[in-house]
């Protein structure tokens, strides 16, 4: 449910014109707690539209249909309870402590390792960033950072859209996964088997660390303690400023 918050948010925003998409936006947004309960014909009755008129909205929003969008509701509400139990408030030395040992592990994650990750993203020749929710300001600045240095990546915010790009991906792509508490990565959500069966290398940004993620993954970095979660939102800002230092460093150096 976060995620799709964060994108009819973001379709509002930059909504050049208050439209009819622009009011089932807004009726999704007030109704966001609801949606997964709702068939097509009650949210089209909702936003006072044709349901054909709903499934185009979410299509351009980057869903296949209402079902589809409804059913990203659903997965992600799966999450939910564990996930709000780690945004909470901490006292500013609670803080301090808990983003100063994030950086501490950051710092001693081996060169060997590093050198492969970087060897990784060097010779792929496709580079797709799997991030959701709440982290997608960060993959951006990853994003960003990278192709500034000359390696685009894709990332998209849907995350079925996401799932269908595994499917096209060779052995010489990589697959970059930003999950923190692994939650989306459990077996029986879609997502872990999509990435076991996909051609890419496959690097997992984690807090993580369950064993069976070694089984999947081709690399993984653990960047941060689990109980540590409060402050993974500046801890990834961190650690893809490392990493991109890593990238430019290791590439001329080599």
């Amino acid at each position: 449910m976060e995620q799709l918050t964060y994108t009819l948010l973001a379709y509002i925003n930059n909504s050049l014109e208050k439209d009819i998409n622009y009011s089932i936006a807004r009726s999704f947004l007030e109704n966001i707690d609801r949606l997964e309960t709702f068939s097509l014909e009650a949210v089209a009755e909702t936003c006072s539209v044709a349901p054909s008129t709903i499934n185009r909205f979410c299509k351009r929003i980057g869903f296949k249909n209402f079902s589809n969008l409804r059913n990203s509701v659903i997965l992600s509400n799966k999450t939910r309870e564990s996930s709000e139990k780690i945004n909470r408030y901490l006292d500013p030395i609670s803080f301090k402590d808990q983003l100063q040992e994030n950086v501490d592990m950051i710092d001693t994650i081996p060169t060997e390792q590093i050198e492969r990750i970087v060897h990784h993203i060097n010779s792929s020749k496709r580079i797709v960033i799997l991030s959701f929710e709440k982290y997608q300001v960060q993959t951006l600045e990853l994003q960003k950072k990278l192709l500034l240095l000359g390696k685009f990546c894709e990332c998209d915010t849907n995350l079925f859209k996401q799932m269908d790009t595994l499917d096209v991906l060779t052995e010489e792509d990589l697959i970059i996964t930003i999950s923190i508490q692994g939650y989306l990565l459990a077996e029986g959500l879609p997502l872990i088997e999509k990435i076991r069966t996909t051609k890419g290398k496959r690097l997992l940004i984690t807090f993580s660390d369950e064993p069976q993620h070694h089984e999947v993954f081709d690399e993984i970095i653990q960047c941060g303690k689990t109980e540590n979660s409060a402050v993974s939102s500046h801890t990834l800002l961190r650690l893809f400023d490392v990493l991109v230092h890593w990238v430019n460093e290791y590439t001329y150096d080599s």
